[in-house]
């Protein structure tokens, strides 16, 4: 009798699980455009403050119709302020070390790209509410490779 072998069986249930438990379209799209956004020489900045999830800082400020979150590599941090109003959202960011360069706000089906100053200084207004990603991309005269953050909902 013949046994069938590893692929055969596989591929049978992958048959089987989509015909039974089919992956929703959403779910595929996410996933795929996800993988698209990889780039293995983008350094991930970790999320390292939030204030919705920090309850001490919430209390303090008192106010939840602006958020601030931090960012943070070896070599750059990126803070930023978020205020809501209604759908919108304003965004005021904040490199260090201050220095120009490209951020591109990433959302599932699209981007906004904001200039920073040589400050480090960037700002956009009625950004769409949603998961967001920032990608840092140093300006000319500064060293290092590019920066992306978690996903975030803003």
């Amino acid at each position: 009798m013949h046994e069938p072998d590893d692929t055969e069986l596989e591929e049978e249930l992958r048959r089987v699980a989509s015909l039974l438990d089919p992956v929703p379209g959403v779910l595929l799209q996410a996933a795929v455009e996800a993988f698209a956004w990889r780039n293995v020489d983008d350094e991930l900045a970790e999320l390292v403050f939030d204030s919705l999830v920090d309850h001490e800082a919430g209390h303090v400020r008192g106010s939840r119709d602006r958020r601030l979150l931090s960012f943070q590599t070896s070599h750059v941090s990126i803070e930023i302020e978020v205020t809501i109003t209604g759908t919108s959202r304003g965004l005021i960011g904040q490199l260090v070390p201050s220095q120009p360069a490209s951020v591109d706000i990433r959302y599932r089906d699209g981007l906004v790209t904001l200039e920073a100053d040589t400050l480090g200084r960037f700002s956009g207004s009625s950004l769409r509410a949603g998961p967001i990603s920032l990608r840092y991309r140093p300006g000319p005269e500064a060293a290092g490779a590019p920066v992306v953050t978690d996903w975030v909902s803003i």
